[in-house]
């Protein structure tokens, strides 16, 4: 073997070595950083606002748009997971306790009749409810282990968008002059990835989360018990294609209905038909407009896959990883149609 390949053959693996290394150093910082990249891109406008008003000055520019993000969306989101905690407490309280409303109406209503029809079926609606608030009991430390690691990795985050924000193209460029590609596979690629996370965030993930704020306000308009819990719930469940927010307003309007709270029943299912409901045919298509679509089932599945494989920042952390194979599929394909249509001229 010859000195040239001798040298490149220990320069490789001296290279394979370090970058194991180094991926080992930085995989505790993933979530910071995956949640970082996604905010820079979502931001990106509100960065180029400010790159205008401040003539061209980066590292102002980022300095403002991160006091943008902290502002405007971490301390909200603060105080969102703070009520929540609240809420849920409160709730499992109340089935620590037995003082659930509606329980007795369920027993008597519902499952005593098909009891009597089926008398092999015996649905007992205390005791489910009350092993349902032992798997909560059971499950609630690592849910909130978890929210510290979100907090504590917040630093990291927030300095992390900073640096993406005013470097982010240097990182484009190196990408680029690294990549086996072509250039133009490369920045297409960087393209539908901004293109994709920006529909999924923008527009399915922030019409779940406006309907779920305005089903938190009906709730608690029209006298629904923990309307704020239920309102996240909405949320979560509004990333199912068809009909999404239907399955927490409408056996929230039959609650109603069951305590001959008639008129708050008959307002909340007009709030959730015209208001929650409207959400999808003029607040989404604004949204995703000029956006790369991915199907609302897919960010389904991203969302309660990432929060199980992740914690609660897979909420966040899925929908990313979703994108990112989206737009790579995407760029496969032009690759294969292109290879085809050059083995095609070839053999003409």
């Amino acid at each position: 073997m010859d000195t040239k390949k001798l040298q490149l053959h220990f320069f490789m693996g001296l290279l394979v070595v370090v970058i194991v290394l180094t991926i080992m150093i930085f995989w505790s910082f993933l979530v910071p950083l995956a949640l970082a990249f996604m905010t820079a891109i979502i931001t990106r406008p509100v960065y180029k606002f400010f790159l205008g008003a401040w003539k061209g000055r980066k590292s102002l520019s980022a300095l403002m748009t991160v006091l943008f993000v902290l502002i405007v969306i971490l301390v909200p989101l603060s105080f969102l997971i703070h009520q929540v905690t609240v809420e849920s407490w409160n709730f499992y309280g109340d089935i620590r306790s037995g003082n659930i409303d509606g329980v007795d109406f369920l027993s008597q209503k519902i499952v005593a009749p098909i009891h009597e029809l089926i008398p092999s079926w015996n649905f007992d609606v205390r005791q489910y409810i009350q092993s349902f608030a032992d798997g909560f009991v059971q499950n609630v430390g690592g849910i909130f282990s978890s929210a510290s690691s979100v907090a504590l990795n917040s630093v990291i985050a927030v300095v992390a968008l900073f640096y993406m924000l005013r470097d982010g193209h240097m990182f484009r460029k190196v990408i680029v002059e690294l990549s086996p590609l072509a250039d133009t596979y490369d920045n297409e690629i960087i393209d539908k990835i901004e293109k994709t996370v920006n529909s999924v965030v923008r527009g399915s993930m922030f019409t779940s989360l406006l309907k779920g704020v305005l089903a938190a306000v009906g709730f608690s308009v029209f006298g629904v018990p923990h309307a704020l819990l239920w309102g996240v719930l909405t949320a979560i469940v509004s990333l199912l294609p068809g009909i999404g927010a239907g399955l927490t307003i409408i056996p929230a309007v039959g609650y109603l209905v069951a305590f001959d709270q008639i008129g708050p029943a008959i307002g909340l299912a007009i709030w959730g038909t015209i208001i929650v409901g409207l959400v999808d045919n003029f607040v989404m298509p604004m949204l995703m407009r000029n956006g790369f679509q991915v199907h609302p089932l897919l960010v389904l599945l991203a969302v309660v896959g990432g929060m199980i494989f992740f914690g609660p920042i897979g909420l966040f952390l899925g929908p990313l990883i979703v994108s990112l194979l989206a737009a790579l599929v995407e760029i496969y394909k032009l690759i294969v149609v292109e290879d085809k249509k050059g083995a095609i001229a070839r053999l003409r």
